[in-house]
């Protein structure tokens, strides 16, 4: 299992955060920890990877926290969204678009993910030699999107709508999709795509790792819309049992033991996600659809 893009998609930021801040606290209410898993945040990992794993950090999410905890996973949103009325979900781990087409921000309550410098934004970033200097410019262009998430295709088509007032594919973007941004990174250094939009973080680490990519790259623009997927509690669970949850999430970073595991996942540090994060997207998704609104209607005349 790629470990490593399995916390991409937050879901080992949110249960190894859990299961090794091993204080002795004790919770303040006897609420469980009903988690959901939507397999869609994580495309590239297979459903037995994600079983096997969830099983064995349930049982030691309990023993760390002394509070019980159920994992559940979930193929499709809208049984996420039914079981979560009914109760037996409370905690739910998913894509920002998929919070925001299933569930209104009034149900929802902070939660947790990656929080480390650029995790929260992505980057346009082109080969300095073709004079790409702002979204004008990008008519024509090939260009490589993070399959692992919506927000990256949501923010191009807006910015075409409001750009050459039409789609993407009407302004004649080529656009492909990458599953890791380290290789949207290196097709757009060799050539083999014009422009990536990618997460700042994993640009920050390529360009530091190889110095000629700053040499050869610019950033034309940066977005800040969280790409990533993130877990959020549902607004029934109590501020008390919450707030201890974050308590321990806060001091991760502080066991020795985690920390190493957040170095080899190449992940800076674990805190606290505001559902608020979501509402930049909800405003794009708006828009976007009121673009195709008229789009349709245009065609109908």
């Amino acid at each position: 299992m790629n470990l490593g893009h399995f916390l991409r998609g937050a879901v080992v930021t949110v249960m190894t955060s859990l299961l090794m801040n091993a204080a002795h606290a004790i919770a303040p209410t006897k609420e469980t920890m009903r988690i959901a898993v939507h397999l869609g945040a994580m495309r590239d990992v297979s459903r037995a990877d994600v079983e096997v794993s969830m099983k064995v950090w349930a049982n030691e999410l309990m023993a760390a926290l002394e509070v019980p905890a159920e994992v559940n996973l979930y193929a499709d949103l809208p049984d996420i969204r039914r079981d979560m009325a009914s109760g037996r979900v409370n905690f739910v781990i998913a894509d920002p678009i998929s919070f925001i087409r299933n569930f209104a921000l009034d149900e929802l309550a902070d939660g947790f993910g990656a929080v480390g410098v650029g995790e929260d934004s992505m980057v346009l970033i082109a080969r300095k030699s073709l004079g790409i200097s702002g979204l004008s410019d990008l008519r024509g262009k090939r260009v490589v999107l993070l399959s692992e998430s919506e927000v990256p295709d949501l923010w191009l088509e807006v910015m075409c709508v409001r750009t050459f007032k039409r789609s993407c594919e009407r302004a004649s973007l080529d656009i492909s999709q990458e599953k890791l941004s380290q290789r949207q990174v290196l097709k757009v250094f060799f050539g083999k795509a014009d422009v990536a939009l990618v997460r700042s973080r994993s640009f920050e680490i390529a360009a530091d790792l190889n110095p000629q990519l700053r040499q050869q790259l610019a950033v034309v623009t940066r977005v800040p819309l969280y790409p990533g997927a993130i877990g959020l509690f549902s607004s029934s669970v109590s501020r008390e049992f919450r707030d201890y949850v974050m308590s321990k999430v806060s001091r991760f970073d502080r066991e020795p033991r985690a920390r190493q595991i957040m170095e080899i996942l190449r992940n800076e540090q674990v805190g606290r996600i505001s559902k608020q994060l979501l509402e930049p997207i909800q405003l794009l998704l708006v828009e976007h659809a009121a673009f195709v609104k008229r789009e349709s209607a245009d065609k109908t005349k």
